[in-house]
């Protein structure tokens, strides 16, 4: 049986994960361990451990990764022409002809479109809404 804080520290998970992604992968995959311990986990690191990821710098390739995993709920239901926009945005954000906002824009009007509650409930797209 899983305790009420595991459970409430996996909701919060859920909707932190690709925002802690796009900061610091090392982080989200300290979270991913710490999250193993069902019976005691530590909620205090948790909540630090978030914070602290969320502060580091903007750095594209930690950026690219989490747009990629994001984009991963789509890819496949996808029609030709949203993948199409898709990658034109993403190549002209790679190019920095493009903001990340709004290639993140794309993916939560997909999110929207798909119906990915998950994605919708989550903090990756604040900046967008």
């Amino acid at each position: 049986m899983t305790s009420p804080l595991i459970n409430r520290l996996e909701s919060d998970w859920a909707k932190h994960k690709y925002a802690v992604l796009e900061k610091d992968p090392a982080v989200y995959q300290t979270i991913r361990t710490l999250l193993k311990n069902k019976q005691a986990p530590d909620s205090a690191l948790f909540y630090t451990l978030i914070d602290q990821a969320l502060s580091q710098p903007d750095l594209i390739g930690r950026q690219e990764n989490a747009l990629q995993h994001v984009w991963g709920y789509f890819k496949n239901d996808a029609s030709p022409e949203e993948k199409a926009v898709f990658e034109d945005k993403h190549s002209r954000w790679m190019n920095r002809e493009l903001s990340l906002n709004e290639v993140k824009r794309e993916l939560y009007v997909l999110s929207v479109k798909y119906q990915r509650t998950y994605l919708l409930n989550s903090t990756y797209f604040d900046v967008v809404r």
